[in-house]
């Protein structure tokens, strides 16, 4: 193996020793609570690495966001999307998709989705993840917008099928939020049942539209 092999590998590795030791440390103490000298320690690296690799610790919740939020999900929604055959299929499908993996399933995966709407961690982060997380969330809407119309080309179907997606994806978040401060339980009502009501909401909206 040549030397320049062995140093990307052990950039590599190091990438991994980091992302590794963040995903621990905002699991247990979420985005404030996360600190750069905390995540050095636990990868064993100086923080002064840490910059060779991320900008800022908002560089590096959001690399650790797309791959371990978005790009699952994503991964998981796309699998349910093959079989769906129309709008109100697909529907479900996203629903349960979120249901499953973010309420229900993986913990850290349920945190990184509550910071999405965070204005500070947007605001620093670099120009480059801005633009790499809007390239991930595009095929998904588009997706969705088809399912919507059957696939027609009409720029103003298209874009009300992309508003009907994202109003989708607020409802997911909100949810989130309620689930995670409890406000569900003490009105005796689970995710589920608000997911159920918002997305007979958005087909009752798109069938009346027809």
């Amino acid at each position: 193996m040549g030397t320049s092999d062995r140093r990307a590998r052990e950039k590599d590795a190091k990438r991994r020793a980091i992302l590794s030791a963040a995903i621990r440390c905002f699991g247990e103490k979420g985005y404030d609570g996360t600190t750069l000298d905390e995540v050095g320690r636990r990868a064993e690296v100086a923080k002064g690495t840490l910059y060779l690799y991320f900008k800022s610790k908002a560089d590096l919740f959001a690399s650790l966001l797309l791959k371990q939020g978005f790009d699952v999900f994503i991964e998981s929604l796309q699998n349910e999307l093959t079989s769906c055959k129309d709008f109100p299929s697909a529907l479900e499908a996203f629903s349960r998709v979120f249901q499953n993996l973010c309420l229900e399933g993986n913990k850290e995966i349920f945190e990184f989705f509550l910071q999405l709407d965070r204005g500070d961690i947007s605001r620093d982060l670099s120009p480059d993840l801005r633009d790499e997380a809007r390239r991930r969330m595009e095929p998904l809407l588009d997706q969705l917008a088809g399912f919507l119309h059957n696939g027609r080309k009409n720029t103003k179907r298209a874009t009300e099928g992309r508003r009907i997606a994202l109003v989708l994806w607020a409802l997911c978040i909100g949810v989130a939020h309620l689930a995670k401060g409890g406000a569900l339980g003490e009105i005796g009502m689970k995710p589920h049942d608000i997911l159920e009501t918002g997305t007979d909401c958005i087909l009752k909206k798109v069938t009346l539209k027809k």
